[in-house]
This record gives structure tokens, C-alpha cells and sequence, in this order.
């Protein structure tokens, strides 16, 4: 596989509301290999917040976690798309993808199970050959807060 599955995270505040930033340990491998030049958005509005954290609701939180499980073993296996990191802040979370190919992409989304209905999301997708949404993001984490995490990311 081109990249491990070894996540970052990184906690903060943001406008005085947390936030937590999780992403690839070694995500410069998938971007020094030239081939994934869209970036796919994905934000998932919560329905129902945890007033004591500003993130969604626990109930919330199992959805999320499964749509991001899902997100990866639709979307990664092929190596088409990766998804390198993902943001919970003031009731979004964010996942942010590369990929090779839209088409491909989306006939990954499109495959996901909907047994409990439609995810909230929405998605948009941008030319990025130069990773410019993740690197902005990635450019603002003080080291310091980032610790190692070996599994896939939580919900927060």
C-alpha cells in the first residue's frame, strides 16, 4: 500500500470553540507521487451537539465513525483516492480526500450502505496538484499538540 493507516491528531481551540485535526502520518508519500491532483471536501453537518464538548452527540458520533470507515474501505483499496485528513470543529466535521479520479470517487460514495438513510453531507471537489487545501491546514498544527495515533480517526 502507498500509505499506512498511522494517524496524527492534533486538539486545540478555534474562535474559542475545540477542534480536532487528525491526519496521515506519512501523507507527503501519496503527494510526492504526483497522481492525486483533486481534492475532495466532505463535510458532514451534526444534527444534535454535545453541549459540553461543541462536537456532535455521542449517537451522532457512531454514524460518523462508520461513514468514515466506510469512506476508506470504498474508497482506498485501489489506491484511486485516500483520505488524508479530517476536521471536527463547531458541529462539522470534514474529511478532506485525494484522488485520481472523480468518477472513480464517486462510484465509492455511491456504494456505500444506506440502510439508516442518506448521510448529511455535502461534497465538493477541486483541482489541488499542489495540495494547497491540506498543507494550509496541515501549516497551522503546532506540533507540540500532535500526538500519534495507530488506528483509523475517531469522530473527534
Amino acid at each position: 500500500m502507498l500509505i499506512n493507516n498511522r494517524w496524527v491528531r492534533a486538539s486545540g481551540s478555534l474562535q474559542d470553540k475545540p477542534i480536532s485535526i487528525q491526519f496521515r502520518e506519512d501523507w507527503q508519500l501519496a503527494r510526492d507521487q504526483g497522481d492525486y491532483h483533486l481534492c475532495v471536501q466532505i463535510a458532514w453537518h451534526a444534527q444534535s451537539l454535545d453541549d459540553s464538548t461543541g462536537f456532535p452527540s455521542a449517537a451522532e458520533q457512531v454514524r460518523i465513525v462508520s461513514f468514515n470507515d466506510q469512506l476508506q474501505a470504498r474508497l482506498e483499496p485501489d489506491e484511486g483516492s485516500f483520505v488524508m485528513m479530517m476536521i471536527t470543529h463547531s458541529g462539522v466535521n470534514q474529511w478532506i480526500i485525494y484522488t485520481r479520479d472523480l468518477d472513480t470517487l464517486r462510484a465509492g460514495l455511491d456504494s456505500m450502505p444506506v440502510e439508516e438513510g442518506l448521510y448529511p453531507i455535502e461534497v465538493v471537489a477541486d483541482e489541488d496538484p499542489q495540495w494547497n487545501t491540506f498543507i494550509q491546514v496541515h501549516s497551522r498544527i503546532d506540533p507540540v499538540s500532535a500526538t500519534e495515533i495507530s488506528d483509523a480517526p475517531s469522530g473527534v
